[in-house]
């Protein structure tokens, strides 16, 4: 079954929700576990944190196995334990029945199932429109669990785990969909001859680590940086999601765009305009002006996902580099806000719009040779 198929793309796209669950619905599951629970704020953070820590180490553990298990197997396995671990959790009441219990779900359920989806769309010749395709459904499945989760609003942590664990049994009929490399994992580009070092493929990566970590320094304290404004903190939850909804279009204009005009142009502009709307949130703003801002942030930054991605993708001739894209991400959003918080004084938020312009301008500085050595690669394959 060639991945190129699009039933096959949607079962990667799929999967990629399920991998996302931890970031997306993170907030909210920490929002219910204190109002329903009763868990202190720190606890109910380290819950979210442990699930986080198990899908970011998992793509790590895949490039081990990935080349020896069949991924259909793999994704059923690990879809069954996110419809399973998620039950089970929404019947708990310690934090740490839960933190063992969502570190669990993270790495042998969501982090598996990333890796999966990330392997099946390394594997297609569209890798710019199917990453895409990928984030941008990722950008919807966040939109509707602000909308609507916990789901109903008076059944504690089920309300939120439930609904996720019905999506995650919905992909699992599309698990038929999911092809087996004919090559081992991990070596789907040498088998057309384009084998060679890793370098640029982790110098790729860390591009991507340090973008998602300039992205997590201002995204952890943009509703702080809202309500610092003089927003009433309900209008910044509203503004935050209509922007987020509205950002879906940066990753369908990168699906358009794919590589019709290469990769150094559209993300120059995207990380240059990232960059700019960053410095305007800051101080006194109102509803609209941080409505706009926010949106217009969102849609350059989710129409710089797939090109990173796509990079990484193509600069991998191992087949197991890409396999650690979702670790890059998660990693950043979570280095973001640690190094930004050390620079905080308690004066406003200005270090982490810092920290988050100089990380977008050193991936920029990065990128740039990056995919000038990867288009020579490619051109001289093509003349070849």
């Amino acid at each position: 079954m060639s991945a190129d198929k699009p039933t096959t793309i949607v079962a990667a796209v799929l999967l990629s929700c399920v991998g996302v669950l931890a970031i997306m619905a993170g907030p909210i599951m920490t929002e219910v576990l204190v109002a329903a629970l009763g868990l202190p704020a720190d606890a109910a953070g380290q819950i979210f944190a442990v699930e986080a820590l198990g899908t970011a180490l998992a793509p790590l553990a895949a490039t081990l196995w990935m080349g020896r298990v069949r991924w259909r197997t793999a994704a059923i396995i690990a879809l069954l334990v996110v419809v399973g671990g998620n039950v089970v959790s929404s019947y708990q009441t310690t934090a740490g029945a839960l933190i063992a219990l969502r570190f669990a779900v993270g790495f042998f359920g969501e982090g598996t199932a990333f890796a999966l989806a990330i392997g099946i769309i390394s594997g297609t010749a569209q890798k710019d429109r199917n990453f895409a395709f990928l984030i941008a459904a990722q950008v919807a499945l966040g939109v509707l669990c602000f909308l609507l989760l916990p789901l109903p609003r008076d059944a504690g942590i089920g309300g939120v785990l439930l609904p996720l664990a019905g999506l995650a049994a919905l992909t699992l009929l599309t698990t038929v969909w999911i092809p087996q490399p004919s090559a081992p994992a991990g070596h789907h580009a040498a088998a057309t001859g384009t084998g060679g070092s890793a370098g640029p493929a982790f110098v790729a990566l860390a591009v991507m680590l340090i973008w998602c970590t300039g992205l997590g320094a201002i995204w952890a304290f943009v509703k702080l940086i809202g309500s610092s404004a003089g927003i009433d903190p309900a209008q910044v939850g509203v503004a935050l999601g209509i922007s987020t909804g509205i950002a879906t279009s940066g990753a369908l204009a990168a699906s358009w765009l794919a590589d019709r005009i290469g990769r150094i142009i559209p993300v120059t502009v995207a990380l240059l305009v990232q960059v700019a709307m960053i410095a305007l949130l800051q101080g006194q703003m109102s509803f609209l002006q941080f409505a706009v801002t926010a949106a217009v942030f969102q849609i350059f930054w989710n129409l710089t996902g797939p090109y990173m991605m796509g990079t990484i993708a193509l600069s991998d001739t191992t087949g197991k580099v890409s396999l650690l894209i979702p670790t890059a991400q998660i990693g950043g959003f979570f280095l973001g806000p640690v190094i930004a918080g050390r620079f905080l004084t308690g004066q406003g938020f200005g270090p982490a719009n810092t920290v988050a312009i100089v990380c977008c301008l050193l991936a920029l500085a990065l990128f740039i040779p990056t995919a000038l050595r990867l288009n020579k690669r490619l051109a001289s394959q093509a003349a070849g």
